[in-house]
């Protein structure tokens, strides 16, 4: 039996902590929470953790200084950056400092599961709403990413779902983009995968709350 993934989770808003120990505890081991910077070191060196998700802005000692401290001195421990800071420049920075993942506080439950589940298996992830927030280049159809080299959504994908936000069906999509139905439905399959959706009506709901129309 594989272990479960054990996370420790810095935030300064408790509230939203018990949010995200909610989200995440059905596959993973919340270990410890904490609420200021200057404890995440010490968190790390007491519980252990796989997976530190961190928010920037903590008090006391910001996220970006402590993910290049935990991949000098704890290299096991993954990095997840969770932020309210939709913008290229934060992500970029994120990633030189060792995190492994890069997720706005605006993602879907089903989005940071699915950023957990990338980070333990040894890959990176930048949300595809950075490119929608903040008017970045989005990746290109070869697969040319925006800080990395595993982009979560193609430009073409990125239409497909901001048609998707709007309710168009497949027939009215494939009329727009000059696609077939066929095409269209093969895009909206693959935008499910990669932000871990399980169906048509999970990913309109995914399009609406994060205003991608």
């Amino acid at each position: 039996m594989t272990a479960r993934p054990r996370l420790l989770l810095a935030d300064d808003h408790s509230l939203l902590c018990e949010g995200l120990r909610a989200i995440l505890e059905p596959d993973n081991d919340v270990v410890a929470i904490v609420h200021d910077g200057r404890e995440v070191i010490s968190a790390v060196d007491k519980f252990t953790p796989d997976l530190a998700v961190l928010d920037i802005s903590l008090p006391g000692r910001d996220g970006i200084a402590l993910a290049r401290e935990l991949h000098d001195t704890h290299p096991t421990v993954r990095v997840m950056m969770l932020t309210m800071h939709a913008d290229r420049l934060y992500a970029d920075e994120a990633l030189r400092a060792g995190a492994q993942a890069f997720v706005l506080k605006l993602a879907s439950g089903s989005e940071l599961r699915f950023a957990v589940t990338e980070v333990m298996a040894g890959r990176t992830y930048v949300t595809p709403l950075l490119a929608l927030s903040t008017g970045a280049p989005a990746p290109d159809e070869t697969g040319a990413s925006l800080v990395t080299d595993q982009p979560p959504l193609t430009p073409r994908q990125l239409e497909v779902l901001r048609f998707v936000g709007r309710g168009l069906t497949n027939a009215e999509v494939a009329q727009e983009m000059g696609l077939s139905e066929k095409a269209v439905e093969f895009h909206k399959t693959r935008i499910k995968k990669s932000l871990g959706l399980s169906s048509n009506a999970a990913l309109l709901r995914y399009a609406v709350a994060h205003d991608i129309v």
